[in-house]
Parts: structure tokens; sequence; C-alpha cells
């Protein structure tokens, strides 16, 4: 079937809606106002408003899409109204399957999925959230964005899918679709990849998967993916106790962390450790290109900050570079010597309050050996300017905007922003916006910046060795594929 119907569906049934269990679903979509939306349970009249049916055959109208709320026990015979109805897509929500690890769970898992196999229709789950698509309508939980964005998102877990949405809008990230996959009794990671491959409304493709149940041409299709788009994935239960914990969340099971290394080195999957790593890169991918080498320009208002940093470049295999003397000439004519370096990193302060700092960065810029400009801000020292006066605070901000966009435009070299974690919330999240509304990516720690730098160069590394026909280092892990 053409998964294109999993995302579009033109009409929805709640099966199990009530003013208790799941009416979220019914007001989330009706919210979203581009569905038909039907509730299916006989013991109310109506859920939210929307009028409810005893069953789904009483359904006047075509249904496309069912989400299934009701006990474990009753879903076979939820899933034989939805063949007699024609229905293409159901999203079993109920949990209580395979992931308990008995007998009776897994049996009755596999009844769903032959019934499925049997009608002709598809199952997304059990045990999951669904399918959440801004451009559809189709949402999960309510006040999820309308507008649509780059970024797909493949998850096992239900509640890491609700959470990153939301957490995302912090970042000016959006999506093109979202799915909770759960236990994947039919659908399964590689479908959906295989969809995504070739969505022209998705360019990132971010994952959090516990084991795959359909390996058969995996790598095959991660390697093809790669080479068109970027490829994210958090690999849960690589531990031994992970492993224990993804056999009681989804049923599934794990695969060791040298296997999975492996894998992401052959097919160049990016490979990541948190799920804030995911969203780090969706931002740097959505707003910046891969930098054409590992040289780092740092830019900040703490000298005593310099080592550290440094070693956090090092850690991630970035290079902090001392710059040229060229390069330390154009910034020590207005960068006086006492209380600052301009050896790199660079106190930025200084270049901020004499209004510098479009010299500042187009010398950093200029530097042969810098190919990327992470630019750290402290609210605390934006927040005196707000005290004082807003127009000033606003003036160098838009001084700041106007700098990196010079970077971009004549030295072809993205740029990177850090604002940093503050008491003093609001000035933060003011700095925040203000550059993400204006095209960049920005993070909340400079670790975060430094990983996602480093793992784009890398993928950047990887297609142009593929692109060039020479392979990059294979490495032969030992084990099988991941389950």
């Amino acid at each position: 079937m053409d998964l294109s119907q999993v995302f579009y569906p033109e009409s929805v049934a709640i099966v199990g809606a009530s003013d208790r269990n799941i009416r979220y679903y019914v007001e989330a979509m009706v919210e979203a106002g581009k569905l038909k939306v039907f509730v299916v349970n006989p013991n109310y009249e109506e859920v939210s408003g929307v009028k409810s049916y005893p069953s789904l055959t009483d359904v006047p109208e075509r249904v496309d899409y069912v989400v299934v709320a009701v006990p474990a026990a009753q879903t076979p015979s939820v899933l034989l109204e939805c063949a007699k109805k024609g229905v293409k897509v159901v999203h079993i929500f109920t949990s209580g399957f395979s992931e308990t690890g008995t007998a009776e769970g897994r049996a009755l898992e596999e009844k769903l999925a032959e019934i499925a196999r049997c009608s002709g229709f598809r199952i997304i789950g059990p045990n999951c959230m669904g399918v959440y698509c801004p451009e559809s309508g189709l949402r999960f939980v309510n006040d999820q964005p309308g507008e649509p964005g780059p970024v797909a998102f493949i998850s096992q877990s239900g509640g890491r899918a609700v959470n990153l949405v939301a957490n995302a809008r912090l970042r000016n990230v959006r999506f093109s679709k979202v799915v909770s996959y759960g236990n994947a009794c039919d659908l399964d990671f590689v479908d959906f990849l295989e969809y995504f491959k070739d969505d022209p409304k998705t360019s990132i493709i971010m994952g959090y998967v516990e084991g795959f149940k359909k390996t058969d041409g995996l790598l095959e299709l991660l390697k093809e993916t790669c080479m068109r788009k970027p490829v994210a994935i958090l690999k849960g239960g690589v531990s031994e106790e992970g492993a224990r914990a993804a056999a009681f969340h989804t049923g599934s099971l794990a695969g060791s962390a040298r296997v999975w290394d492996g894998v992401c080195k052959q097919t160049g999957v990016i490979q990541v450790e948190f799920f804030e790593d995911l969203l780090d890169l969706a931002a740097g991918f959505m707003y910046a290109k891969p930098p054409g080498g590992s040289g780092v320009a740092v830019m900040t208002n703490s000298g005593g900050s310099s080592v550290v940093y440094a070693d956090v470049c090092a850690k991630y295999g970035l290079r902090v570079p001392e710059f040229e003397e060229e390069t330390q000439r154009r910034l020590r004519s207005f960068i006086p010597v006492a209380g600052s370096s301009v050896k790199n990193p660079l106190d930025a302060w200084m270049a901020f309050a004499r209004g510098k700092m479009m010299e500042a960065l187009d010398a950093a810029a200029s530097d042969r050996n810098v190919h990327s400009i992470i630019i750290e801000l402290q609210p605390e020292n934006f927040h005196v300017y707000s005290r004082r006066a807003l127009d000033i605070r606003d003036e160098m901000a838009e001084i700041a905007i106007e700098s990196c966009r010079n970077v971009v435009k004549e030295h072809d070299k993205p740029v990177f922003i850090v604002v940093n974690s503050s008491y003093y919330h609001e000035t933060e999240r003011a700095m925040a916006k203000f550059f993400q509304d204006a095209g960049f990516p920005v993070f909340s720690s400079l670790q975060g910046a430094v990983k996602t730098i480093s793992k784009m160069y890398l993928y950047g590394r990887f297609k142009d060795a593929r692109e060039d026909d020479h392979q990059p280092p294979q490495d032969n892990y030992e084990g099988s594929f991941p389950d």
C-alpha cells in the first residue's frame, strides 16, 4: 500500500473515545479543522461535541483511518469491523500486547497482524501515539503546530514523540510528519524510512528506535537514504540494562552498541546519545550547511572559558586554530590588549560594546583555518542593557544578526549561536528567538553546538567520499544486525 494513505486520510474515527479516555485525539483533530472526525462508543451520545456512533459500521460515511482505544481483548473485533468498513489504516493506541512479555500478549498481537494481512489494511502500533502530520491535520495531542516543516521523526516511543514535537517549538523546528509506531506488529521503522526517503516534504530524518523487526535490505536502505538526506538516530537498548527496559517498553530485542556503531559508520547514519541531540541536529541542518572543515572560531565574552571550550571542541574532533597573523592584526586594531585575547577563542564582548561586531566576524571568517563560527552570548550581559534601555539591546542584536548574515553571504561559512541558560529567562528566550527568527541555529550550550557541528561535518565528509566513489573506511563489526 502507498504509505501516503497513512499520512493523508480524509476521515478519521476514534473508537473508544470518551470523556475520560483519549478525548484529546478528538479535540486535537477537530482543532486542526482539516479532517472529518467521527467518534465510536456505544456508551456515549457525543464526546467533546462530536456525535458518537454505536459501532464503526454505523458511521454513515467512508472512514479512511481509525484510532483504536478499547481494551486489548476487544481489539480483534474492532479490526474485523475495520475490514468490513474498508478502512485503510488502523492505529492501535491500546497497550497490553507483546510488550507485556506474556504468551497471551504475543498471541493477541499476532492475531491483529493476521487480520490486517487478510483484510488489506495496515496497522500502526499497537502501544503507540500514532501520526502527527500538520499538512493533513492528523494529531495526537492538542495544540500541535499547524505549520509544516522539513523534519520527519520516526519514534518507537509515544511519549518521546509528544515531547519532541512540543520542545521543537522552542527551537523553530517544524515537522513534515511524526510517527510513533510502538510494538510494530505490521508497519516498522524500515517502512517509514522507505517512505521518507522519497518524500519531497521531508529533507531531514530523525529517529528513535529500540529494535528492528524487519532487517532485510535495511543496510542498503540506510545507505541510500543517507546519501539523499541526513538521518540521525538515537538507538535505545544498546546496553544490557537498556535492552531489558526496551523489552518491557515495546517488546523489542536490542542489539549491542558495537554492532550499532558499525552499522552507523557503514551507512552514514548520524548516531546520537540523547533526545536533545536530535533537536540540535534538526536545528543545525535546517538553518546551516555542513562546514567544509573542522576549524572553528569561537567568539565569547569570557576569556576564562577559552581553555575549556578548546577542550570541548577537541573532544568532538574539531579544532580551535590560532588565528593567522593578519586576522589578529585586524582584530587588534579595534580590540584593546588589556583584558582580551584575539587568538581564538575571541573575547567578543569588546567588539559588541564598541560596535565592531561586523568587523570582528568578518576578520574571523576570512581566516583560512576557520570553517565555521560559534558565537556564545550571555543573557546576563544583555539583561543589563534591557534594564537601561530596550532600544540599546535591540540595536546590538540587530548588528549581531547583520554581522552573521554577512559571514554566511560573503564567506559561505555557517554560523551557530549559543544562548546560555540564565536566571534571566525572559532575556534568554528573547535573545534565542531573535536569532531563530533571523534563520540561525540556536543552542542552549556550547557543547550542544560543538557536537552538532562535528556531526554535520562528518556527515558532509561521508557524502563527499561516497559521491567521489571513495568509500569511507569500513568497520568489520562482529555480530548480527541489531534487532
